[in-house]
């Protein structure tokens, strides 16, 4: 089963993830076996915003594409976020002041939803992704130092498991499978693509969509 409207994804999210308060439930993924005993124990914490903005022509989600300059995932698309620092309560209020830093989201404005898996990441990561939904006027004030380009996709093309395209690569030596989403010239892919991967299967039903 895929995307049927806002409605039903939040209320698929609200039963399905966990709270935006409390303990974390769900089990952790991504690419923990990348790493090894040292990158595990060395593991940092973060977090990114999943925005969802209610747009006349449907739901859409927030993305940007990270300078060439950043020290990881230099280039590549992804939601607003960062590592939890010391001033941050948890990754709820990391994602929320990120968002704020680099693409001038006000906290204050966000209605949060819920909190997704978190995704371990091959270099060293511990991401929480938090789904929040922005005021429908919203419109982005990237920081260039921190977002060389901000663009919508529609929530209906991330939530479509046919616009999933598995890849292969090497990488460290190993072999690596992972997710790309190509919309309208943006390549959508690595960590970013792997945790709307994950939310997908969280909240639908695989086999139905096969049916």
């Amino acid at each position: 089963m895929a995307f049927v409207d806002l409605e039903d994804f939040l209320a698929r999210a609200r039963l399905r993830l966990d709270s935006v308060e409390g303990a974390e439930k769900l089990s952790e993924g991504g690419d923990v076996e990348l790493l090894d005993s040292d990158g595990i124990a060395s593991i940092r914490r973060a977090a990114v915003l999943v925005s969802i903005i209610r747009r006349p022509e449907g739901p859409t989600t927030l993305l940007t594409h990270r300078p060439d300059t950043m020290p990881t995932h230099a280039g590549q698309v992804a939601f607003p976020g960062g590592k939890v620092d010391p001033v941050d309560a948890d990754e709820v209020e990391a994602a929320l002041r990120e968002a704020h830093e680099e693409v001038g989201v006000e906290p204050d404005s966000v209605e949060l939803v819920a909190r997704c898996a978190p995704y371990i990441t091959g270099t060293g990561f511990r991401i929480v992704p938090v789904i929040g939904i922005l005021p429908d006027d919203f419109v982005p004030k990237p920081d260039p130092t921190e977002v060389e380009s901000v663009f919508e996709t529609p929530l209906s093309f991330l939530m479509n498991g046919k616009n999933h395209h598995e890849r292969s690569a090497q990488w460290n030596g190993q072999r690596r499978y992972y997710y790309e989403m190509p919309y309208q010239g943006h390549r959508i892919w690595g960590v970013t693509a792997g945790i709307i991967r994950a939310l997908y299967e969280r909240l639908y039903d695989l086999g139905e969509e096969a049916a």
